[in-house]
């Protein structure tokens, strides 16, 4: 790894916040898992999309909590699209589909039938409105606002003789409570033998943290005191889950950092460069609360290697963070 991330083990060693345990038995069946030279994922999971959260004892919006104007208008296969964007003036969330009237430029009711929207909802569901100016036109919906689509056929193909009606303001029927009035702004005519699409409230989608990883378990390590230069080191680590919470090793399998360092104290360079891998858990299964598996380990010491004392540095983490570690002491001959 970068220099940066030894420093950092190296000064936790140093301070000597994990010493090294007994040696340990292989796992209970008496076999360790053997060592495989597997890739590592070191790239995280992206970030998931979701709504945004809304806090506890958030209250549902009524028409008084709310402002809303049109954002957007979209003329596809002979319907005009209109989205409704609401902010609030305090915090609360609307949900589901509301009732929706249409009104022409006289007030006078345009008699629709509801429909179903001709593109469903891409992210219906609980939305949280909070507290802001009115949504502004021509753009999407901002974090803390709602949108609610509607549409009309601009083509009266299957209404013969009929004549278009230009919607002047909807009637939105809030589920909570209330009516608020849009106005809407002139475009096509609507036939109204087509009836009107309402869709469900919507609101943008937002990065979510990922899931939580479990704890990493403890390491125990179990290292021969002598390897000759230009020979493979064989060791044992076993791994104890000393948490009161299950590890699934094969859903998620941690990575391993294995170092040679001839002087940790003063921070020499490790040996034979960077040795990063990802354990062999397909055989490992769930490591449940209170027991352990080992795991043969194997490093590969550099022919040019000079002879002497060097700390074994073994690292564990998920994908490119390296948080736990154990050390052992062996002699190059």
């Amino acid at each position: 790894m970068a220099k940066a991330l030894i420093a950092l083990f190296l000064v936790a060693l140093l301070a000597g916040c994990q010493k090294p345990d007994h040696p340990p038995e292989p796992g209970s069946s008496g076999q360790a898992i053997p060592w495989a030279p597997l890739t590592p994922n070191l790239n995280p999971p992206p970030l998931s999309q979701g709504p945004a959260p809304i806090p506890l004892n958030t209250p549902a919006c009524q028409a008084t909590d709310l402002i809303g104007a049109v954002i957007g208008e979209n003329s596809a296969t002979g319907h005009l699209i209109t989205t409704i964007g609401f902010a609030g003036v305090g915090e609360c969330y609307l949900d589901g589909t509301p009732s929706v009237g249409m009104l022409d430029s006289s007030g006078h009711p345009i008699p629709f039938r509801e429909r179903a929207l001709f593109y469903p909802p891409r992210q219906p569901g609980r939305t949280l409105v909070e507290a802001g100016p009115a949504p502004t036109p021509n753009t999407g919906l901002n974090l803390g606002e709602a949108g609610v689509e509607i549409d009309w056929a601009t083509q009266g193909d299957n209404c013969p003789g009929a004549q278009p009606v230009v919607p002047a303001e909807a009637l939105v029927a809030i589920p909570a409570g209330g009516v608020i009035g849009i106005t809407i702004p002139a475009g096509p005519g609507a036939y109204v033998c087509e009836g009107l699409g309402v869709g469900a409230f919507e609101g943008p989608n937002v990065p979510m943290p990922a899931s939580p990883v479990p704890p990493l378990p403890a390491i125990s390590m179990q290292v021969p005191s002598t390897v000759r230069v230009g020979n493979a080191l064989h060791y044992l680590v076993t791994l104890a889950d000393d948490r009161n919470q299950a590890l699934d090793l094969v859903e998620l399998c941690p990575t391993y950092e294995e170092e040679l360092f001839a002087d940790l104290v003063n921070g020499s360079p490790q040996l034979g460069g960077k040795h990063i891998y990802s354990l062999n858990c397909g055989p490992a299964g769930v490591l449940k609360p209170g027991s352990s598996v080992t795991f043969q380990m194997v490093f590969m010491v550099p022919a040019d290697a000079a002879p002497g004392k060097y700390t074994l540095v073994f690292m564990l983490g998920y994908w490119n963070a390296m948080t736990s570690f154990a050390q052992a002491i062996v002699t190059l001959k």
